[in-house]
């Protein structure tokens, strides 16, 4: 059963609005007139930079970048996913961040993973090994959780504190949403040390050394960071 937004929270909702070095920022909800802003954002960025994605060269394979697009578009849908935006009378805004959220339930339907693409497999095979290191239910006796395939930050704004505030602002987002916790695979060093200072905690580790001994293999990627990890942030 696809979780809902409740029509009580207003949409779109700001969660948030702080200064930065480069002017003032708002976290929003992501709204239907920036989906292209933030795919765009996405599909350039994001999978230039995170590790997995840059190591394998996604962006060499149209089948599988199709595949990872597919996987960010269908969330946008529920209305639950956060944009960071520069905050002026600009319409439509700037989009300068993006986190794709989406909420899992227990009573949700788990669809055998298939596909014949060799680089998705490899992709979403990896996140799937690191994602039931933990069971998020039993750990916090929950019934749903709050979750993310996607954080991206444009370049020009890192250094700002825009992953940081999007990360933080799942807090109120879920209060409204009567969400306990909220986890995520964070698969390269610099998003684990922002979301541990956002409070988030660790809770599986696997080193791409280990996940290419699974046979998910991500050439080089130790260069880079040297384990994806499983962490979560519990909602008081």
């Amino acid at each position: 059963m696809v979780f809902i937004r409740p029509s009580h929270i207003p949409f779109p909702t700001t969660w948030n609005r702080f200064s930065s070095p480069r002017g003032p920022l708002r976290i929003q909800d992501l709204t239907e007139d920036l989906h292209e802003q933030a795919m765009d954002l996405l599909t350039k960025y994001f999978t230039r930079d995170e590790p997995p994605c840059k190591y394998i060269g996604i962006q060499n394979y149209p089948s599988a970048l199709a595949e990872l697009q597919k996987l960010w578009r269908e969330p946008l849908k529920e209305n639950l996913s956060l944009v960071c935006v520069e905050d002026n009378d600009e319409q439509p805004p700037r989009v300068v961040g993006v986190n794709v959220l989406t909420v899992i339930s227990k009573g949700d339907k788990e669809e055998p993973f298939q596909t014949d693409d060799k680089i998705w497999a490899q992709l979403f095979g990896a996140v799937d090994q690191v994602t039931k290191g933990v069971d998020i239910f039993e750990r916090y006796a929950v019934d749903k959780y709050l979750t993310a395939y996607g954080l991206v930050v444009h370049p020009e704004w890192r250094g700002c504190r825009v992953g940081l505030e999007l990360l933080r602002a799942r807090i109120p987002l879920c209060k409204a949403l009567d969400i306990k916790v909220t986890a995520t695979v964070f698969t390269a060093g610099a998003s684990q040390a922002v979301a541990k200072k956002a409070g988030f905690e660790d809770l599986f580790e696997i080193t791409y050394e280990e996940l290419a001994k699974k046979g998910f293999v991500f050439p080089g990627v130790e260069q880079d960071t040297k384990s994806s990890k499983l962490m979560a942030l519990a909602i008081e």
